[in-house]
């Protein structure tokens, strides 16, 4: 695999839903690229720290503000 088609399955590899023959192409060119080793590394670290901050709550009283102008039908 050239890094060309690498980075166009990059996305997909990262997301989980490349799946063989282009897997195990995808990650036998990563064994011996360093470069898209790198941007695939990269991209999987920039996914699990935006998974963290989507579990961030807000705080207890502006939810409560909030579900109680949604219940009241304030737009």
């Amino acid at each position: 695999m050239r890094c060309s088609e690498a980075a166009s399955r990059m996305t997909d590899y990262v997301s989980g839903e490349l799946e063989d023959p282009d897997l195990s192409s995808f990650e036998a060119h990563l064994e011996t690229c360093e470069s898209c080793k790198s941007c695939t590394d990269d991209m999987l670290a920039l996914r699990s720290r935006v998974r963290d901050l989507l579990r961030i709550s807000a705080p207890a009283d502006l939810r409560s503000r909030i579900t109680g102008l949604a219940s009241a039908g304030i737009p």
